[in-house]
């Protein structure tokens, strides 16, 4: 069963990796020169500054849609948070930093480089490029998040894969199938974000219990028909089904 209070047991420690870019925020805050409080002058420490810190600020700061004067400029600063991505040689957390913006700017162009960039095999990027690609998706990516979710030996990877999939909102009943067999998963982290994907998909809280949402998505999960996530090689569901608790 999932438990409310779960939360507690994610203080644990869940790995260095989720929390990279949250100290390498505070480490660059406290040591980087002004870099302005519009997107012009963020673009133009991004394009010039040789200041890899000065540059990781800015390139977060590019991620407040306020910052933009006009759609113009929005989409100017896409293409060169994905031209940096591809062929900046930035550092891996900058990186992933840039992952991040794209998914909080939410525009499609940047969807090729976050497809591939969940698969990239530095761990602190394939976690925000899943995050960003539930934001800045297409319903058919639910299947390359099933994937991740399923597969990935990374817990963290698997919990964003998650997150991203509740920001998807993907109607596939298989996902909503998967993330109601996960409030059973033996890591509480696991059940804890299934809990809140479903309840971000569905808007409505059928509580902790997975019985409950067994019952109450029974036509969804009808739906689903005994289909599963395809791999290209096989049941990526059933290839990767963790242990399980009983509810």
């Amino acid at each position: 069963m999932v438990m409310d209070d779960a939360s507690s047991s994610l203080a644990r420690d869940r790995g260095l990796l989720s929390r990279l870019l949250v100290v390498c925020a505070l480490a660059v805050a406290g040591c980087t020169t002004w870099v302005g409080t519009t997107a012009k002058s963020f673009l133009g420490h991004v394009r010039n500054n040789p200041d890899p810190n000065t540059r990781y600020v800015a390139y977060s700061k590019l991620a407040d849609p306020r910052a933009y004067d006009s759609e113009d400029e929005k989409g100017e600063a896409v293409r060169i948070l994905i031209d940096k991505f591809e062929n900046g040689h930035e550092p891996t957390a900058t990186k992933a930093m840039i992952c991040r913006t794209l998914g909080q700017l939410r525009d499609p162009r940047a969807h090729e480089l976050l497809v591939k960039a969940v698969n990239n095999p530095e761990p602190v990027i394939k976690i925000e490029a899943c995050r960003a690609l539930g934001k800045a998706g297409r319903p058919e990516d639910a299947t390359i998040l099933a994937q991740v979710m399923t597969l990935d030996n990374l817990e963290d990877a698997r919990i964003a894969a998650i997150e991203g999939l509740a920001e998807l909102k993907t109607t596939d009943p298989r996902i909503y199938q998967v993330l109601v067999e996960n409030m059973d998963h033996e890591d509480p982290a696991i059940r804890l974000a299934s809990l809140n994907a479903l309840r971000k998909l569905t808007g409505k809280d059928h509580g902790t219990n997975p019985a409950d949402w067994r019952r109450e998505l029974k036509p969804v999960l009808d739906a689903a028909g005994g289909a599963t996530m395809s791999s290209g090689s096989g049941d990526a569901a059933t290839k990767a089904r963790p242990a399980t608790k009983a509810p």
